[in-house]
């Protein structure tokens, strides 16, 4: 039986211009969707604050494998002056794609993550503002962070935090299946302004 697989463009908690790359790219990924014969459905949709802008949207396919998506997983890069802020700088948006295939076993795949340590605040002792006991990880292929500060030890962090984000994502999966609207998903979501699969340019993702 083949996996469902989902497919999440999300603007993060990026500009209403990343909105309206969200709302352009998507676009383009639907013709992708049409040239490989690939079947899928709008499950979920949030509109942004403007009527051509889109915050969020997931797909979901039935006939298709994960090599399928290969270079739009990531961050995508939409290159464009911003057509509703006319003295804007700003050329450069970004959005993320994300690929989550379900069912599967929940297992943590560690080139999937970032662990970063850092220095404890608050109370616990001069020993815990001057080491770096706390915890926080990166899942990078949904963007969720968790932190862990509460243990003594960078090991017990650690522990503490892996399980927090097993507890994230498989609340992140299950909500996935239910087509929950996954705006909520947005401020959790870390994209990178940096390093993307894919570019496009041009006004008429504005369009």
């Amino acid at each position: 039986m083949k996996k469902e697989i989902y497919i999440l463009f999300t603007a993060g908690r990026g500009p209403t211009e990343c909105g309206l790359a969200v709302h352009g790219i998507q676009k383009e990924f639907k013709k992708f969707l049409i040239t490989k014969n690939i079947l899928f459905e709008i499950i979920s949709h949030k509109k942004g604050d403007t009527p051509k802008s889109t915050d969020t949207i997931l797909f979901k396919t039935s006939n298709s494998k994960p090599d399928d998506f290969e270079g739009w997983i990531g961050t995508i890069q939409w290159i464009c002056k911003s057509p509703i802020r006319n003295l804007h700088k700003r050329k450069n948006w970004f959005i993320k794609c994300i690929e989550i295939e379900m069912p599967e076993k929940l297992n943590i795949n560690t080139n999937d993550i970032m662990i970063q340590s850092f220095r404890a605040s608050g109370p616990g002792g001069q020993h815990r503002n001057k080491v770096e006991t706390a915890i926080r990880i990166i899942h990078k292929s949904t963007g969720i962070i968790v932190t862990e500060t509460d243990g003594k030890s960078q090991a017990q962090n650690k522990k503490k935090a892996l399980q927090k984000l097993i507890e994230k994502i498989d609340e992140f999966k299950q909500g996935i299946q239910k087509g929950i609207d996954l705006q909520q998903w947005n401020s959790k979501i870390e994209i990178e302004r940096g390093n993307p699969v894919k570019t496009f340019k041009g006004t008429k993702f504005d369009s």
